[in-house]
């Protein structure tokens, strides 16, 4: 249990359900888990795994991100705005 005042992590992004959802519809299997990103999403055609960062268009990455980002250069954790760049990049892997 976290300490008394401690703040969790960071909020779901709002349009998270539109882009989890549009996923699904393209067949995406996506699961919503919280680091290193917010979805992890199967791709069944290129049977490749990506993990996405959901942001809204105003969002930025938080300290906590960018020092994941700093520590791992080789990761690839795309940060997507809308559903449809999020299924550019699923398709892309």
């Amino acid at each position: 249990m976290p300490a008394k005042n401690q703040r969790q992590d960071a909020r779901r992004d709002a349009n998270e359900p539109e882009i989890v959802k549009h996923l699904q519809v393209h067949g995406i299997k996506v699961h919503r888990i919280g680091e290193p990103g917010d979805l992890l999403c199967w791709n069944p055609r290129s049977r490749h795994w990506i993990v996405l960062e959901v942001k809204t268009a105003t969002g930025r990455l938080t300290p906590k991100q960018k020092a994941y980002r700093a520590l791992n250069p080789d990761a690839d954790v795309p940060v997507v705005y809308t559903k449809e760049h999020a299924l550019i990049e699923v398709k892309m892997r």
